[in-house]
């Protein structure tokens, strides 16, 4: 009994390990990665509040370098479409790379420009065929600019390396944990529990990149369409590593259940099986043995007064 609580005790501890390394692995490798973080920055400018935004900085600029230039009808039209320009979405995610290494280092930089160059070609091409005269105008001044602020900007240079010594050190101790429970109590039962419980790990990120967007997908406002927005775009690369966690959990869980029981029974220490044999004699055994003849009251008692 005390092995199977100690047992119990150590799995539990073991998959408490096995989940805190886990979610350090998405810290590190998903959000906190600069390929996703680029592949982010693509899926923002898709976002139609996000586009919205930065069209608005863009008119407010060229207005500012040429007047009463924003009330030209076609100026809205050729800004949507320089930001649907490829070289206006790589400058933007350069950008928003450039944020993320700001957070991840210790620079002190709060204000960030997309590429204006970028943007002045981009805007100048959109206008040669809806307003020749505006797209020249255009060209003659400095290249446009759109700036991202952010005065409070988070510092945390430290968090992935931090993030992958936890998960090195969870994801061992996790091991050595699962290994010493099984050690204790190796039944049938006890693989079906690591199992499940290896499966159980996919939830977190099932509920944070799958649940959790289509819940904020019904609310309305700028900052949710950026979280739905990321949390999909992160999604894509830790889904992979969810659905592997379940199908390990689920594979575990059907060998156990397809090992002969007996096996299982053997190595776990259980009780002998029950005899199964032809039931033993219960008569007195004659003198010469089996095949003698049977010895008398009178003959025994003799003997036991002798």
């Amino acid at each position: 009994m005390g092995s199977s609580a100690g047992a119990r005790a150590l799995l539990v501890l073991g998959f408490l390990a096995a989940w805190v390394g886990y979610d350090a692995w998405l810290v590190s490798h998903v959000i906190l990665d600069p390929a996703s973080t680029r592949a982010a920055a693509h899926a923002l400018l898709e976002t139609p509040a996000v586009r919205q935004s930065l069209a608005d900085q863009l008119v407010t600029e060229v207005d500012r370098r040429i007047p009463l230039a924003a009330e030209d009808p076609r100026l809205a039209p050729a800004v949507t479409a320089a930001l649907r320009d490829p070289r206006v979405v790589a400058a933007f995610t350069n950008t928003v790379a450039n944020i993320h290494e700001a957070i991840l280092s210790h620079g002190n930089q709060t204000t960030f420009t997309v590429d204006g160059r970028a943007l002045s070609l981009a805007l100048r091409n959109a206008l040669a065929a809806r307003d020749p005269l505006l797209a020249a105008r255009v060209k003659k001044v400095p290249p446009l600019t759109i700036r991202i602020r952010n005065d409070n900007l988070p510092r945390v240079h430290a968090l992935r390396s931090a993030a992958d010594g936890v998960m090195v050190l969870a994801t061992v101790a996790a091991l050595l944990l699962i290994a010493a429970s099984l050690l204790l109590r190796h039944d049938r039962g006890s693989f079906v529990l690591v199992g499940r419980r290896a499966a159980y790990l996919a939830i977190t990120p099932l509920l944070l990149f799958v649940v959790l967007p289509r819940v904020l997908e019904h609310a309305s406002g700028i900052i949710p369409d950026i979280a739905t927005t990321l949390l999909r775009t992160y999604g894509h690369r830790a889904l992979p590593s969810a659905i592997a966690l379940v199908v390990v959990g689920a594979l575990i869980v059907l060998a156990a259940l397809a090992w002969p029981r007996n096996q299982f029974d053997d190595q776990a220490g259980g009780p002998p099986a029950p005899y199964q044999g032809p039931a033993p004699f219960q008569g007195p055994l004659p003198p010469g043995g089996p095949g003698g003849p049977a010895r008398t009251g009178f003959e025994i008692g003799e003997r036991l007064y002798l």
